[in-house]
């Protein structure tokens, strides 16, 4: 099978209610220093990609780390959404942890969150894919040759982790021999995971969470907003 398209998602950088361990949830919070570096070693990662589109949440920490990956790629439009944001919190946001309590009525369902997210991957990536794909079979009469499309989506964990949980579920996506990934894996502040889409319209995800970018700068392993 030919991968038609390769979909690199990135959780954004570094913010301080991060280092404090408070539940930022639809908090627009900005990066901090460190996730503005994260970002920046994302994006040296990633100077190679000959992306075609990108897409992000239009929450600050998402879209200025997506704006650093794309300043190595000038002439790549970003497009912002909410339907990409991290899950809604409700009366948590803005709490740590250990001021959590017992949930509010007015927290965004696990189910609403995840049929967000898919909707998303199924209106925007599924379709590049069928585009892709029909583009693949028209050129395969001819001696032109084929490349996937690339594209960034910058994101953030939880939606990361439910969104390729349901696809591996429903059989959207595979995960590749010796990738290391499991619900509600911990999905650390700049990392990158890959997932390849091929003609059928299927996906494999071949990386997941990825750090090595990153080197050895501290990382907050605790991630507040994930329940």
């Amino acid at each position: 099978m030919t991968v038609v398209v390769r979909v690199y998602l990135v959780r954004h950088g570094e913010t301080d209610d991060n280092r404090q361990g408070i539940m930022q949830g639809q908090r627009n919070t900005p990066l901090n220093s460190l996730g503005a570096h994260q970002s920046r070693l994302v994006a040296d990662a990633l100077t190679d990609v000959p992306f075609g589109a990108a897409h992000t949440s239009d929450l600050a920490r998402a879209r200025k780390t997506a704006e650093i990956v794309l300043e190595k790629h000038p002439g790549v439009t970003l497009e912002t959404s909410q339907t990409l944001r991290e899950r809604f919190l409700g009366d948590w946001q803005g709490r740590s942890g250990g001021e959590r309590g017992e949930p509010g009525t007015n927290i965004e369902s696990e189910t609403d969150f995840v049929t967000r997210a898919v909707n998303w991957w199924n209106d925007s990536i599924s379709r590049i894919a069928q585009r892709e794909s029909t583009e693949l079979q028209a050129r395969a009469s001819s001696e032109d040759s084929f490349a996937p499309a690339h594209v960034l989506v910058v994101t953030h964990s939880a939606l990361i982790d439910r969104l390729v949980d349901t696809l591996t579920k429903e059989k959207q996506v595979r995960v590749a021999e010796g990738v290391d990934y499991h619900f509600k894996k911990e999905c650390p502040k700049g990392s990158i995971s890959i997932v390849e889409i091929e003609e059928d319209g299927r996906g494999v995800l071949v990386s997941y969470a990825d750090t090595t970018h990153l080197k050895d700068i501290d990382l907050v392993q605790k991630n507040a907003d994930v329940q």
